[in-house]
């Protein structure tokens, strides 16, 4: 038993003076029960709670969903209300357009969540002001505070520490308030693990000051499919690389053990989404199978990650919406297949007892919980359609599953219990894990925070500067050219900048002229390149996941069917020496584009101040090394095997440019300055 006192904070009910000590009074019987009591080991209390809980209670804290402040741009109706006053119904899912056979509760108002559906788990998507999101996650901790055992709220987030020069919702939608850092590819190409740990650690301060507790991330998919859009999202191709990053942010993030100032850590998707289906992906009826097409390649280019991730101890995993299909080459032990000629049961990942508790809990031995994606009970649902949705509750909770994201309604899960697919006994389990992780974040005895210091430690100087240094040494140098490169900012020259690509272009050409003129001291902008003495050309191809990802529409990697004007860029090149600048959310055919450039240059998000410091050799230049292979032609990604990494497959694969220098994994130079 401890004695040590933790801080403890009310702001609605009593605290209680025990023995010179200090407790939350959570329950407000003026008594101190044993949940209540910060010196008892956390089973203890997690016992006693669940005791004290009713069924509704438990089935509330089974769901994941979004919630907003009353002012928020992404609710219909705002109001100047820093709680949600309304339910929002939807017959569309609101990231995938997905239509609903019937309208779908997508948010709750704050005390209709917290008192009638009971959720304690939310995600929070809004990119507030560090002040406005401490006021905000408080002002919902004081209405946990207020209901009949105080249970405190878990918020949760995507990632939000990386550049978007263009907000999207469901992808970027919060950036530009936290540190800013490149792209998880981005980091990838700076090969250090160690940093990659500091990145985890120290981000991890911002997010506790904020009141958010818990990431849905990061990605411990290998980018095995060129054509995925989701590839952006991971730390590359290289399995190894991969393993080591994950199990760096999960220790970075966490520490070595939860406590009240970790960030729980939803690694995902298990076991791993790289292998879609001509780069589809399993938002999407069309994309909704894993076919794994070469043996053993689950084993040994996808699942080491997640293993590392287990033994790094991360909080929680979530499970991918795809199923594994039988048309795979052999991939489990066959032990674990279904039948003498059936290897796996054709279900989605968080309703797959063979995937989550045989090799999950029992064979990587993860000691949290599981984490579903959104909609696998009302969107996407694959394997299970036939089952009616207390019996898909039921189903994913007899698989291993603990909540399901990203829900705001437990009605459905509320059935499964009446229907008696589902017990006390059951939620407990569940639910006794999920607590697990509110105590020991701390959470039960202190969880708010301090407004001021959120101010004081979001976006800090001192940590922006690491995130922007980080941005700089992420630039891979592909191809130099020593008359142009590093520039020299004071000298003077006549430049053209152009930025070519898809989402909010006109956006993106604005703040990369706005970045050239603020650092870039002697440049002249020119509007056309016959005036030029040089060219920086920013390519910006992108696959839209919910755009281009369409029922029988090929994907591409061609940066003409991504936005590009290809013959613009090459007569570009032509006319004016240019450095061709592309940014990399996945690995690019440069056939076209790259022979007519003087320098070539990678990006993995940058903001355009940062991007010219690096080619002016600030800090050194351009560090990075490519975390993916750039393919050959569209015909070498087709006659590839989707399961299995760029960087493993014969060199023929990769892009070989006009100096006969291959573009695979690993490849980068530095200026030699």
């Amino acid at each position: 038993m401890t004695t040590q006192q933790p801080k403890v904070e009310n702001r609605v009910k009593a605290i209680i003076e025990e023995d010179g000590l200090k407790f939350r009074d959570l329950d407000g019987d003026g008594k101190l029960s044993p949940y209540e009591d910060w010196r008892l080991p956390v089973e203890e209390r997690i016992k006693d709670l669940l005791s004290r809980m009713t069924d509704a209670e438990k089935a509330g804290m089974m769901v994941i969903g979004s919630h907003y402040p009353g002012y928020s741009e992404f609710l219909p109706e705002p109001t100047e209300d820093i709680l949600n006053q309304n339910d929002v119904w939807r017959s569309h899912n609101p990231i995938t357009s997905q239509e609903y056979p019937e309208p779908i509760l997508v948010t709750s108002s704050t005390d209709k969540a917290l008192n009638e559906r009971h959720q304690r788990y939310f995600i929070a998507r809004d990119n507030l002001r560090p002040r406005e999101l401490a006021e905000w996650t408080n002002a919902v901790q004081e209405v946990a505070e207020k209901s009949r055992l105080g249970i405190p709220v878990v918020f949760a987030s995507n990632p939000r520490n990386h550049v978007a020069l263009v907000a999207q919702f469901g992808v970027s939608e919060s950036a530009g308030i936290f540190s800013e850092w490149p792209s998880e590819l981005g980091l990838a190409a700076l090969q250090d693990p160690e940093l990659i740990e500091t990145f985890g650690r120290e981000i991890a301060k911002e997010w506790r000051a904020g009141g958010i507790q818990k990431l849905y991330g990061y990605m411990a998919d290998v980018a095995s499919e060129p054509r995925w859009s989701r590839c952006n999202g991971t730390f590359g191709e290289d399995t190894e690389l991969v393993t080591e990053y994950i199990a760096a942010t999960v220790r970075g993030m966490q520490g070595e053990e939860l406590t009240k100032d970790s960030v729980a850590t939803t690694v995902k998707h298990f076991p791993g989404g790289g292998v879609r289906l001509d780069g589809h992906d399993p938002h999407f009826e069309w994309g909704q199978t894993n076919e794994y097409p070469t043996e053993n390649a689950l084993y040994t280019y996808h699942m080491p990650p997640f293993k590392a991730a287990v033994e790094a101890g991360c909080a929680s995993i979530m499970p991918y919406y795809a199923k594994p299909v039988n048309e795979s080459a052999p991939q489990l032990p066959e032990e674990y297949w279904q039948g003498p000629t059936t290897q796996f049961e054709e279900v989605a990942f968080a309703y797959n007892s063979t995937f989550i508790d045989r090799i999950l809990r029992k064979d990587l031995g993860l000691k949290g919980y599981i984490n579903s994606d959104s909609g696998i009970i009302d969107a996407m649902m694959w394997g299970v359609e036939n089952l009616t949705k207390p019996q898909r509750f039921a189903a994913a909770m007899k698989a291993g599953t603990d909540i399901v994201s990203d829900m705001a309604d437990p009605t459905e899960l509320l059935k499964a219990i009446d229907e008696g697919l589902v017990t006390t006994e059951d939620l407990d389990l569940h639910v006794g894990r999920l607590l697990d992780e509110m105590f020991r974040l701390g959470l039960f005895d202190n969880p708010y925070v301090d407004v001021d210091e959120a101010e004081k430690i979001i976006g800090n100087a001192p940590l922006w500067e690491m995130g922007a240094k980080a941005q700089r040494h992420s630039v891979t140098l592909l191809r130099d050219n020593k008359d142009l490169l590093p520039l020299t900012l004071d000298k003077e020259v006549k430049i053209y900048v152009w930025a070519t690509g898809r989402t909010k272009i006109d956006e993106v050409q604005a703040k990369l002229e706005a970045g050239v003129k603020e650092v870039w001291a002697g440049a002249t902008l020119v509007d056309t390149p016959e005036e030029a003495d040089l060219a920086l050309v920013w390519a910006r191809p992108e696959i839209a996941l919910f755009e281009d990802d369409r029922e029988g529409v090929s994907l591409s990697v061609d940066p003409r069917a991504n936005g590009v004007d290809v013959d613009r860029v090459i007569e570009v090149e032509k006319t004016v020496p240019t450095i061709l600048v592309v940014n990399v959310t996945n690995p690019w055919i440069l056939s076209e584009i790259e022979p007519n450039a003087a320098a070539v240059l990678a990006t993995f998000e940058i903001t355009p101040q940062n991007l010219v410091l690096s080619l002016a050799g600030k800090d050194g230049g351009p560090k990075g090394k490519l975390p993916i292979t750039f393919p050959a032609s569209a015909q070498a990604v087709a006659d590839s095997p989707r399961d299995v990494p760029g960087k493993y497959l014969d060199e023929e694969y990769a892009h070989k440019d006009v100096a006969g220098v291959r573009y695979t994994c690993g490849y980068g130079l530095t200026f030699d300055c």
